[in-house]
């Protein structure tokens, strides 16, 4: 998890550099503060999907620029292969089941949603282009698409389009687990 993190931090100060903007120019078109933005580059801190949608935006490349590249000729993702990562704070664990090359136009992944119990914050709305179908395989999810809640159990699916604010939440006592597929790429 720790490397995702850190490459992350490092494509963001690369891109900044290279832009010649300044740590307040690019927070103030991100919405976030410049010592902030110093801690997320210095690997001191861990931004949250929204943020990084904010600041790709700021710097003018898609999320998945900050991203490493897992690239796998075969196509082939081995379990012991996957490398889940989190944002930090977040009760969401994402771990890639498709691997990436050029053109690519999905995304599937494994998400884990640990139960909170208030110790951490609820994931928050956002909203993107393309569509996202997601599959419950344990637990109850509870997703939010505006103000509509649907508790989802295992066997369920949902498939929307991501253009509308939505939010993902385990009112539960276990973790949730599920596939999701998302168009375009994120990560």
């Amino acid at each position: 998890m720790e490397t995702t993190i850190g490459v992350i931090g490092q494509r963001i100060k690369e891109l900044r550099l290279e832009r010649r903007l300044t740590l307040e120019e690019v927070a103030e078109m991100s919405g976030c503060s410049a010592g902030f933005l110093s801690q997320l580059e210095r690997n001191r801190a861990a931004a949250s999907i929204s943020m990084l949608y904010s600041i790709a935006g700021a710097l003018g490349v898609p999320i998945t620029h900050f991203f490493p590249a897992v690239i796998n000729p075969t196509k082939v993702v081995r379990a012991e292969e996957r490398e889940p990562f989190r944002f930090e704070g977040s009760p969401i664990i994402y771990s890639l089941l498709s691997t990436q090359f050029a053109d690519r136009v999905m995304e599937s992944l494994l998400v884990t949603i640990e139960p909170t119990d208030g110790s951490l914050p609820a994931d928050e709305y956002r909203a993107h282009p393309g569509e996202e179908f997601g599959y419950v395989l344990e637990g109850t999810l509870r997703l939010w698409i505006e103000e509509e809640r649907y508790d989802l159990l295992p066997g369920d699916s949902i498939h929307f389009m991501a253009t509308v604010k939505h939010r993902l939440e385990n009112p539960g006592t276990e973790a949730v687990t599920a596939l999701w597929v998302l168009t375009p790429p994120v990560f």
